[in-house]
């Protein structure tokens, strides 16, 4: 199976420092499969925060990218 290149993980990593500046610093899991004849990585960020009201939630992002690391879509959980 191909693993996501440097520049993938680079440009994944501003793309979440920019949008999800919670998320900084939180290692991905990663999986990758064939769209048609296209690569796409999908990468799962995961963190406990913290609520305004001081309860505790787990958000979790998802980012799928194609092979050269430009992002197609995100998830967000709550």
């Amino acid at each position: 199976m191909t693993r996501p290149s440097a520049e993938c993980r680079v440009k994944v990593q501003e793309y979440v420092r920019k949008h999800f500046p919670d998320m900084k610093g939180v290692k991905p899991s990663v999986s990758s499969r064939k769209h048609g004849d296209q690569m796409r990585h999908r990468f799962t960020f995961r963190k406990t925060l913290q609520s305004s009201d001081g309860g505790r939630f787990q958000q979790i992002l998802h980012l799928t990218t194609d092979a050269g690391g430009e992002v197609l879509k995100v998830s967000v959980s709550r």
